[in-house]
């Protein structure tokens, strides 16, 4: 039986996770007054370097019904122990987390904002592991969301990720 991923949302300025901050702060700094900046603004080297590897970006598909990841971490490989660069959002397994991950990058791509989400997943194991992820809008044109990046934190302290998870569920509640 596959186990429901839960997920809730938090500021992407948080500064309880500082380098998602700062990446939001980038994105911020790269808008240059439009709503959100295209992929040619973007530099992944301007990144901070132990960020990268935790950064993917995604596609969104020509008739808007999925997400193609076009550039995928290495520790986000080594996270999933898969890579999924060229294939859809709706690829990740167990399927739950797919459709989970599925739907905020939907949210994204309708509002138009940025957003933070802190992710609980089930593992194979039994045991939950958590994490918090900015999704940050990119257009091309000015107008629509043609590609989205995101950048997680694993966190060092699984206990730490876990608290601040149980704190927005019930904030949402």
């Amino acid at each position: 039986m596959e186990t429901e991923t839960r997920y809730g949302e938090f500021d992407p300025y948080d500064r309880a996770y500082p380098e998602l901050a700062d990446i939001y702060e980038y994105w911020c700094r790269k808008q240059g007054g439009q709503f959100a900046p295209s992929w040619a603004d973007v530099n992944l080297v301007d990144l901070p370097a132990k960020a990268i590897p935790k950064v993917c970006v995604v596609d969104v598909s020509i008739d808007k019904t999925d997400f193609i990841y076009r550039f995928w971490g290495t520790a986000i490989t080594g996270m999933h122990r898969y890579d999924l660069t060229g294939k859809s959002v709706l690829d990740l397994k167990p399927a739950p987390y797919a459709n989970t991950i599925y739907q905020q990058y939907k949210s994204v791509y309708e509002t138009k904002e940025p957003r933070g989400f802190l992710t609980e997943v089930p593992l194979a194991s039994g045991l939950l592991a958590y994490y918090a992820v900015v999704r940050l809008p990119l257009s091309s044109n000015g107008r629509d969301i043609d590609m989205i990046l995101s950048a997680e934190d694993h966190g060092s302290e699984r206990e730490q990720l876990r608290d601040a998870f149980e704190k927005v569920i019930r904030d949402q509640e």
